[in-house]
């Protein structure tokens, strides 16, 4: 009635980190009807993407990815890991992505950001790096911090380490390794996806400038400057360009 809104709407309306009961209290009918449908679309596209979900590369059962696809899952699960329950993301949804160890960001990378090199090779070489204090000899909570374009999930986290473990201990060193493996693979999307967008936006600049081409010849041929077999001559060559 324009005052209340019932316990089903508010589910349907799902709160998030993105969309917080703040946002509800302060949206109109037509706002909350929209973002019920927005809700409703987009669990509908994401149960339909963990369908179709092909994992062709791992990070243990922290992070996959669907390379044919171009979609990243982090996985669920305590024993054994499982996505159905969780949200794909696409690639083109990164934005940067950053390691933070017992809550000290340590590297970062995303696009237009060139990654940290010694964090490709080592967790520890990077801290000394970054630091002149002297690195601590213990780790309570290790993670990779994900920033995205989704706007209920703008930030996620992979938890690597969440308990205190001795950096010079096998739990460290495999966890370490996961998170260079992560990094690299990262990187290498947002590589891929920084090249693909300078080609269209070269190719785009190609046809716009045979498209103003097109209009010159056109204009001299409306003033009678050329003929129109030269026009037909000239607007094939720009087209093949």
């Amino acid at each position: 009635d324009g005052s209340y809104i019932c316990s089903n709407c508010v589910a349907k309306v799902g709160i998030s980190n993105g969309y917080t009961l703040n946002a509800l209290k302060s949206s109109s009918i037509d706002d909350i009807k929209k973002r019920m449908e927005y809700v409703e679309n987009d669990i509908k596209e994401n149960s339909n993407r963990i369908s179709q979900f092909k994992s062709t590369y791992q990070v243990g059962g922290y992070i996959w990815f669907d390379d044919e696809h171009k979609w990243f899952v982090l996985p669920r699960g305590t024993f054994t890991s499982k996505i159905d329950k969780s949200y794909v993301f696409k690639y083109q949804d990164l934005v940067d992505f950053e390691v933070l160890e017992d809550g000290t960001s340590i590297t970062k990378g995303g696009f237009g950001k060139a990654l940290v090199g010694g964090a490709i090779f080592g967790l520890a070489g990077a801290i000394a790096g970054g630091s002149s204090k002297k690195t601590k000899q213990v780790c309570n909570k290790l993670q990779v911090k994900i920033t995205t374009r989704n706007i209920d999930r703008p930030i996620v986290y992979i938890d690597l380490i969440n308990t205190e473990f001795k950096k010079d201990g096998l739990v460290y060193k495999q966890a370490s390794k996961s998170v260079q493996e992560i990094l690299s693979k990262f990187q290498l999307i947002v590589d891929q996806l920084e090249s693909e967008s300078s080609d269209t936006n070269t190719s785009t600049s190609i046809n716009i400038s045979a498209a103003d081409e097109i209009k010159k010849y056109k204009e001299l041929l409306d003033m009678g400057a050329i003929t129109q077999e030269e026009f037909d001559k000239k607007k094939l060559e720009l087209l093949n360009m």
